[in-house]
């Protein structure tokens, strides 16, 4: 599931967020990558699943996530200049997501908000 234009509004956020860093000393530990790549996995799984089951702020909510978690992935990986500041949103909309996905009862959902909080977690310690 891979919107260009929504990838393209991300990077074009993350790139007018205040105290860009350059890549040399704030690029996150790669650590991130991992959690980001499986947080995208289970929240493109969740979104289909509450896109079905007649959730469809959840259903956003993931899908948002899924994005997020690509586009930080990617920067981290290739050691963006922006990479820090992707990591930092990375963790605030997975954080949302666990939220969000706490709410219900779905085993879809439990399983996403678990892997979003690692995710939150690894981008958070990444960052240290």
């Amino acid at each position: 599931m891979n919107h260009p234009l929504t990838v393209s509004f991300v990077l074009l956020a993350v790139t007018f967020l205040p105290h860009a860093a350059p890549a040399s000393d704030k690029v996150p530990a790669e650590s991130c990558i991992a959690a980001c790549k499986k947080c995208a996995k289970e929240c493109e799984t969740c979104a289909k699943c509450c896109k079905d089951d007649g959730r469809p702020e959840c259903s956003r909510m993931c899908t948002t996530c899924q994005r997020m978690c690509l586009v930080c992935g990617e920067l981290t990986e290739s050691k963006s200049d922006l990479a820090h500041d992707a990591c930092v949103l990375c963790e605030k909309v997975c954080g949302a997501c666990a939220r969000e996905c706490s709410k219900h009862n779905a085993e879809c959902c439990k399983q996403c908000a678990k892997v979003c909080k690692d995710c939150a977690k690894a981008c958070a310690d990444s960052r240290k």
